[in-house]
C-alpha cells in the first residue's frame, strides 16, 4: 500500500486512533518527540507495524486540506529530524514522506511500532488513550501489558494457564 492510499484508508476512520494523529500545520518540536514516542508505543499495543502522524487533514472533519509544514525546519541551529532521532530511545527508523492528493500537499511521518522496549522521548515513554497522549507510567496497567506484548507474552489460548491442570475425563464430562 502507497502512502496516498494509506492515508485515504485513515482519514475514513470516524475518529482518530490511538496509532494515527491529524494535524493541519502544527508544530511544536518537544511535543512532536512525544507523540513519536506516544505513537509507536500505541501501535505497538494494538498489534500495528506502524503509526501515522499526518500533517494536512482537518483533526476534526478528517478533510485532506493541505499544509504549510516543513519536516526539514531547524530547531536550535540542528535539523529538526536529527534533533528528533538524538532524543528517541531506544532508536527507531521513523521517516518524513510527502505526498500531494487532490493538489494538496500532505505531510507523513511514519513511525515504526516499539519492539523489545516502549519508545521512549528525552527518557519518558508516552502512550495514547483514546486521542490523548499520555505518560506510561502513569498507566501502569498499560505499561504491563505494553511489556507482555513487547516480550512476546500476550496471554494466548496456548499460554494462558487453565483451571484444571490434569484434566482428566471423569473431571471432564462429570456431572
Amino acid at each position: 500500500m502507497n502512502i496516498k492510499e494509506k492515508v485515504l484508508e485513515l482519514s475514513k476512520y470516524a475518529d482518530e486512533q490511538e496509532w494515527f494523529e491529524f494535524k493541519e500545520n502544527w508544530f511544536e518540536p518537544v511535543v512532536l518527540g512525544e507523540y513519536v514516542s506516544a505513537l509507536s508505543n500505541a501501535a505497538a499495543f494494538h498489534h500495528q507495524k506502524y503509526a501515522y502522524f499526518i500533517w494536512g487533514i482537518n483533526n476534526e472533519t478528517h478533510e485532506i486540506i493541505g499544509t504549510t509544514f516543513n519536516q526539514y525546519q531547524h530547531v536550535k541551529n540542528e535539523p529538526y529530524q536529527n534533533q528528533l532521532a538524538r532524543n528517541l530511545s531506544p532508536s527507531i527508523n521513523f521517516s518524513f514522506v510527502e505526498d500531494v492528493i487532490n493538489e494538496k500537499r500532505i505531510v507523513v511521518l511514519i513511525i515504526p511500532a516499539a519492539e523489545g522496549v516502549p519508545t521512549a522521548y528525552k527518557e519518558k515513554r508516552f502512550i495514547r488513550i483514546g486521542s490523548s497522549k499520555v505518560n506510561l507510567r502513569e498507566y501502569p496497567k498499560r505499561e504491563i501489558q505494553l511489556f507482555k506484548i513487547l516480550d512476546g507474552r500476550v496471554e494466548t489460548i496456548e499460554t494462558i494457564s487453565a483451571k484444571y491442570q490434569d484434566l482428566t475425563f471423569s473431571k471432564l464430562f462429570g456431572y
